[in-house]
């Protein structure tokens, strides 16, 4: 497993990054939205729905900092997909470690403490009809935990561009949207224990991707 130590290769990473955006700009008609709301220098959790295995390179294309993630073990067992992957910034997480909470988000939380920027897909795994799901507590964890804002993203025509069990995408329009970013600071200084602050903030994160999800297309 490479060490979480391990840096991000900032050219590949632009590179990659900006070919994407521009695949989905021309095949897709990518629109982004919400820019503007984005945290400049600091570290945070950006929280998407999940429909596609287009979600990730998707955002990733859209934001304009660089992100982390993680990825399951095997992909790092293809020589060269596991090297570019690993140079993109993700690493490594067993079935075993993705089975226990508690291991996941220790090195998740490593992540942070070195100044990174993450993606989550707070649902835990695709939505099987497109609809958002049940956000699970992890990310509120991390954010109250390591005191860093989440940026709410919405996706919009993923599901229908690429869904479970396609063989190959569908060139529909795509967009994702960005929200203003949740701070844990907001609920901690309103008095609430760290529990409350992490369930507080895991509901009005829902309720931002449903208003961001609501918006009308321009």
């Amino acid at each position: 497993m490479p060490p979480m130590g391990t840096s991000q290769n900032p050219f590949l990473y632009t590179l990659v990054r900006g070919s994407c955006r521009l695949g989905f700009q021309t095949l897709f008609r990518l629109r982004i939205h919400g820019l503007d709301q984005i945290p400049q220098d600091d570290p945070v959790l950006v929280a998407s729905n999940h429909m596609s295995h287009l979600d990730p390179p998707l955002i990733g294309s859209a934001f304009p900092r660089p992100l982390h993630y993680l990825a399951k073990e095997e992909l790092f067992c293809k020589p060269v997909l596991g090297r570019l992957i690993a140079a993109l910034g993700a690493r490594p997480v067993s079935r075993e470690d993705s089975q226990k909470a508690g291991t996941v988000l220790k090195l998740l939380l490593r992540f942070l403490e070195e100044g990174k920027s993450l993606l989550l897909f707070p649902e835990g795994t695709r939505s099987p009809d497109g609809t958002l799901q049940p956000l699970e507590g992890g990310i509120s964890f991390l954010s109250v935990k390591a005191r860093v804002p989440v940026v709410p993203a919405w996706i919009t025509g993923t599901y229908e561009a690429f869904p479970r069990g396609a063989s190959f995408p569908r060139f529909v329009p795509l967009e994702v949207r960005f929200g203003a970013p949740l701070r844990p600071e907001a609920f901690l200084e309103a008095g609430l224990s760290e529990r409350e602050a992490r369930a507080a903030l895991l509901q009005e994160l829902a309720s931002s991707l449903r208003t961001l999800a609501s918006l009308p297309r321009p």
